[in-house]
């Protein structure tokens, strides 16, 4: 059967009154490794070390800035992926890598391990760190350095838990950059949790954590300070302040009842307050990539935002985010003159793109773009959309429009995040932007249990996953239909990790919303999350306890778990998981398809084989991005 265009319509296409249909990106251009996240500048300012992919594994990439067209130097680790990247001294740098594996003895549980390796330039040495330590094959976090030791270019220290008399104690070691070996500096008492250093070699104290989960902060041998972390800590110590005196960064509830930062006397005085803000918490410290002292804050409101206590600094800062309107701008590295700066530039509609700026001229020059593929053409315009839920409670969120499309009516996509401490903020988001190149309006509801608006409406989702939280979610997805963005009957939820589980319980909770439900490593079975593998009531136990209500009703776990009742289920659920996961097991999905399949409820698992919880592999992500676009396709799309 032949089908032929109307005349009329035929006729407008010829002449250019109507476009045709822009072709969407291909799954690749989102799904792909970034082309660099992070790198950071020599003390001398003449090479730069870059985090960037090598035939889909992240290796460091050294570049000597004076001779841009000679080979690089590339270091990797067999199986392992470079996470972070540090100078030691102009000819030094130190990577580290991080990887999940199956421990020698215990080959039954998969252990997240990460190591540490120095790279002397002139050499071409590199050199396992730590490698004649106690326990080093056993010890899964061995690539944390603990202090710099400015102006000392030959060592580090680093530290591991060691097991004495029985009894596991952290201890402290002075690290040989050269040979990698490692001498014991300091031994950590039965309670030690860490070790308090001033950038520069000198040990301060210790923080000791008792039974009651109280955490004992001491200077010089005497408590100077405690504060109890049990369901989550209102306190943190985060490091040394730039100065002659010992002053500390603390982070602590503000009189507006966010999270702040205040200047500490290592004893009984604080104060003045280095950050805060009414109605946003403090994200997190800036800290000096030589010696680890605090030297600024971030917070995100819509965008995320720098502020630095040395002026000049934040003059660099303040310039270069007027260079970038509309766009948040990081400084990640400089060199000790301040000539150079790495940095990073994103918007919700601009990938990220590293950059090095040079103060003397004032000129910026691309390292790479993330996304080289994706142009702002092809994002979807991204808004805040903000809602009240039926309490009356503000409710912030993010809405992304196809790009082309007339938002009336669209299938639509609610896209919770992660955390459930976590929120979404108007920044680049690949999987958000991927659903809305497909033609999918999506929405990224913070609801009430995100972080980033306070102590008050992070605890009001204690207890909630199964009620006012869904609630919060359901007011979202009621204000697209009455405002005539979403089709009532084509809205899938869809989320990872925590949003797996919102995913799920959306479709289990609230089963006449949606027409379709995917989860990325969802958590179904909180009762088997909480209580499974350890009795060992840990402060990270004692957090998820507070956050699922476990604290004051056992039975909230068991009441909150969508797969104990899959029977209400009445759509289509996609389970997606990396078999390599340790942040939530993929036990947790087959539990929940286990109980779907009982129930009778269609529902398909796909499995991403050697990826784990953070989707660290382009061929897991394309993977994952295709199943997305096939299940939404046959249950929501046009």
């Amino acid at each position: 059967m032949r089908f032929t265009l109307p005349r009329a319509f035929a006729l407008a296409c010829a002449m250019g009154l109507i476009a045709p249909a822009r072709a969407a990106p291909p799954v690749e251009a989102f799904g792909d490794l970034p082309r660099a996240e992070f790198a950071r500048l020599s003390p001398d300012g003449k090479h730069l070390a870059v985090i960037r992919p090598y035939d889909g594994r992240e290796k460091v990439e050294i570049i000597d800035l004076s001779k841009p067209d000679s080979t690089p130097v590339v270091v990797g680790m067999e199986g392992g992926l470079a996470g972070d990247v540090l100078w030691k001294s102009d000819d030094r740098a130190i990577a580290i890598f991080h990887a999940t594996l199956r421990g020698k003895w215990y080959k039954k549980y998969l252990s997240d391990f990460s190591r540490a390796l120095s790279l002397t330039l002139s050499t071409r040495r590199e050199m396992l760190l730590m490698w004649d330590a106690p326990r080093f094959m056993t010890t899964r976090n061995e690539g944390t350095i603990t202090d710099m030791v400015e102006g000392d270019p030959d060592h580090v220290y680093m530290s591991q838990f060691d097991l004495w008399d029985h009894e596991y104690m952290l201890d402290l070691y002075l690290v040989d950059l050269a040979s990698g070996s490692a001498a014991l500096k300091l031994h950590g008492g039965a309670n030690t949790i860490g070790f308090i250093t001033d950038g520069h070699g000198g040990v301060l104290g210790s923080i000791e954590q008792d039974s009651n989960l109280t955490d004992h902060i001491r200077m010089g041998g005497k408590e100077t300070f405690s504060y109890a972390v049990k369901g989550g800590a209102q306190f943190g110590l985060e490091g040394l302040m730039e100065g002659p005196e010992a002053k500390f960064a603390m982070q602590m509830p503000t009189p507006f009842g966010t999270e702040g930062l205040y200047a500490w006397d290592g004893k009984s005085q604080f104060g003045p307050a280095l950050f805060e803000n009414p109605t946003y918490d403090l994200s997190g410290v800036i800290g000096d990539e030589r010696n680890g002292r605090v030297v600024g804050v971030t917070y995100t409101d819509d965008t995320l935002h720098a502020k630095y206590f040395d002026p000049a600094l934040q003059r660099i800062q303040d310039s270069l985010e007027l260079a970038y309107p509309g766009q948040s701008v990081s400084i990640l590295s400089k060199d000790d003159a301040g000539a150079s700066f790495v940095i990073a530039t994103q918007g919700p509609r601009n990938p990220p793109v590293l950059s090095l700026f040079t103060r003397t001229d004032h000129q910026v020059k691309i390292i790479e773009e993330a996304y080289p593929d994706l142009k702002p053409s092809d994002l979807g315009e991204v808004k805040p959309y903000p809602y009240k839920a039926p309490d009356g409670l503000d409710i912030h969120a993010y809405l992304t429009l196809p790009p082309g499309r007339d938002p009336h009516n669209l299938p639509a996509v609610i896209f919770p995040h992660g955390g459930p401490e976590a929120r979404d903020s108007m920044a680049f988001d690949w999987w958000a932007q991927f659903m809305a190149s497909r033609g999918y309006a999506v929405l990224q509801p913070n609801f009430r249990g995100s972080s980033g608006y306070g102590g008050k409406f992070l605890l009001a989702g204690d207890g909630e996953w199964g009620g006012k939280v869904q609630d919060d979610v359901q007011a979202g997805v009621r204000k697209l239909i009455a405002d005539g963005i979403a089709d009532p009957k084509r809205i899938c939820i869809v989320g990872a990790s925590y949003g797996g589980y919102m995913a799920l319980a959306g479709a289990t909770f609230s089963p006449d919303l949606y027409a379709c439900a995917i989860s990325y490593a969802g958590l179904s079975d909180l009762d088997r999350a909480l209580y499974t593998g350890t009795t060992f009531e840990s402060e990270g136990i004692t957090i998820w306890k507070r956050r699922i209500g476990a604290d004051v009703d056992r039975h909230k776990a068991a009441a909150q778990s969508p797969a104990n009742f899959a029977d209400k289920v009445k759509i289509p659920i996609l389970l997606i998981h990396g078999d390599k996961d340790t942040t939530v097991t993929i036990e947790q999905s087959r539990i929940e398809e286990k109980a779907l399949k009982a129930a009778g409820r269609p529902v398909e698992f796909v499995t991403l084989e050697g990826d784990d919880h953070y989707l660290e592999f382009p061929q897991t992500r394309i993977q994952l991005l295709k199943e997305v676009e096939r299940f939404l396709a046959a249950h929501i799309g046009t």
